[in-house]
């Protein structure tokens, strides 16, 4: 992955380890580190209450940890964007276990906006779709899911990918392409459901 503002000159590997006493190149990587964080964060944690503001959350405890751990990282063959996941996995999954512990009936006064119906209305849609997409990746294997949360989320290759997760390029392709295909087949198994429901 290149950063958009240092295209074609270095990739994240390589800020990182120009990053230290360059505070030029330190805000180039945190500014990338924080758009790929946000990213998965954002397919991780969007279907969780306030999932928005959860991801956010998560996002900056990411580049917090990044940052802090900067120092400690070494290029083992392995891409910084790994590095990046290691630590963002573990902050995703504690957010996880404690948006679980605390689940809590929430009621909340909304304002008087006018009439937004045709907004409102197209908001709700959105966030149905999201949930189904949601629901539909939470069906998945763990392993699965998590490879197109970085092939599709992170927007990483399958080669980093694979070395993120110890598998080959090619079984990260393959188990993409099985991930998709339970992901149509399951899509449209809930669409035939809904039809005889709607019927």
């Amino acid at each position: 992955m290149l950063p958009s503002h240092l295209a074609g000159e270095a990739d994240l590997t390589d800020l990182a380890h120009r990053a230290i006493g360059d505070s030029d190149v330190m805000d180039a990587l945190m500014r990338d580190v924080r758009t790929v964080s946000h990213r998965y964060c954002r397919a991780r944690l969007s279907g969780y209450r306030d999932g928005g503001q959860l991801a956010d959350d998560v996002a900056q405890e990411i580049c917090i940890a990044v940052f802090q751990a900067l120092p400690t990282f070494e290029d083992h063959g392995v891409p910084f964007e790994a590095f990046v996941y290691a630590i963002g996995s573990r902050k995703v999954a504690d957010a996880q276990r404690s948006a679980y512990r605390s689940r809590h009936i929430f009621v909340e006064v909304v304002p008087d906006l006018g009439d937004t119906a045709a907004s409102a209305e197209s908001e709700v849609l959105d966030r149905f779709e999201a949930k189904d997409v949601l629901d539909l990746l939470d069906s998945l294997p763990e392993r699965l899911r998590e490879v197109l949360v970085l092939r599709v989320a992170m927007g990483l290759s399958a080669a980093d990918v694979g070395m993120t997760m110890g598998m080959t390029a090619g079984a990260v392709r393959i188990a993409q392409h099985r991930a998709l295909q339970r992901l149509r087949a399951l899509h449209r198994a809930r669409e035939i459901t809904r039809g005889e429901v709607r019927a």
